[in-house]
């Protein structure tokens, strides 16, 4: 069987390697269906905590992929020539990390692998590495030059997808325009494709208290929100909005509506994450292949210590693995 997905091993120094180890450890999961992305080091040293007995072949060329054998497929990002401490920043595997994820994106444009299920990685490492990108959705998107790139979230309770992502609050709410919120729209239709439902109630939530009350609590909506919800609509779209922001995600929760769409990243992410961390999937919309994550960040304060939940990360590659096959 050939590998249909690549796993980056995210921030060394973070929960990335354990969650891996806890794949692999798992018998639900196939091994001839991964190529890891990082260190071989690293990723010996954590089957060997774990007493995993699995030989790990080593990849340096996409030409010696052995699909025969029943091993661990790594391919080395480069070898671990410096000194790290579990849960502390360091510019060197911020960059170890980077470059995971760029040969994973090259073996993905290449065919070579269906999708990607990324690790943790940290914001500060990859600053300090001279990275000027920012998280995964801004790496992956310049490096596969995607235009109408989004952040979906997937729990048991609700799907938010965001207009704007890793950007100050300010920032955000300034680069908002009837064309991104049309667009935002346009995306999560595509998204609810994929999980069968073909003509989705799609929310979308007001910027202001209240949706603005018709303008006395801000213009905003009456300016570009409800011109885009408008175009949607005249499109064919089932939209509904703008929604009061303190009132659109109990509606979802109560599927009044399928999907949300969020003006800006924490008007998404707190309500999403009060629900529980750990049993969603962060999905990057319009993107060539597929590409999922767990919902939590590299978890600095428990890495090393054995104890991360993997059920995020495990969810993450089972979503990559039906929607691959289209079968979500």
């Amino acid at each position: 069987m050939k590998p249909q997905i690549g796993i980056t091993m995210g921030d060394p120094a973070g929960v990335g390697p354990e969650l891996i180890a806890k794949l692999l450890q798992n018998k639900n999961f196939d091994l001839s269906d991964f190529i890891i992305f990082g260190s071989y080091k690293i990723l010996k040293n954590e089957l060997n905590k774990y007493k995993i007995n699995i030989p790990v072949k080593k990849i340096t060329s996409e030409k010696l992929i052995d699909y025969s054998s029943n091993t661990i497929k790594l391919f080395e990002t480069r070898e671990i020539n410096f000194n790290y401490n579990m849960g502390e920043i360091n510019p060197d595997c911020g960059k170890m990390a980077y470059e995971s994820i760029l040969n994973a994106i090259d073996f993905a444009k290449k065919g070579i692998i269906k999708g990607i299920v990324t690790a943790p990685i940290n914001k500060e490492s990859l600053k300090l590495a001279s990275v000027d990108l920012i998280g995964h959705t801004e790496i992956l998107s310049q490096k596969t030059k995607s235009k109408n790139v989004f952040m979906l979230m997937v729990n048991d309770d609700i799907k938010v997808i965001l207009c704007t992502i890793h950007v100050p609050l300010l920032r955000a709410i300034l680069s908002l325009s009837e064309s991104l919120i049309y667009d935002t729209i346009n995306g999560a239709n595509k998204a609810c494709q994929h999980f069968g439902i073909k003509r989705p109630k799609i929310g979308v939530s007001g910027l202001n208290p209240h949706a603005g009350e018709n303008g006395t609590m801000g213009e905003e909506e009456e300016i570009f929100i409800k011109p885009a919800i408008s175009t949607a609509i005249n499109s064919g779209l089932n939209v509904l909005g703008p929604i009061s922001p303190d009132v659109i995600y109990s509606m979802a929760r109560e599927k009044k509506i399928d999907i949300v769409v969020s003006l800006y990243h924490d008007q998404g992410l707190i309500p999403f994450k009060y629900l529980g961390i750990g049993n969603g999937v962060n999905i990057t919309i319009g993107l060539p292949f597929v590409r999922t994550s767990p919902d939590h960040g590299t978890a600095f304060d428990i890495a090393g210590k054995g104890i991360a939940n993997p059920e995020s990360f495990f969810r993450a590659v089972k979503y990559a693995q039906k929607m691959i096959v289209g079968d979500i």
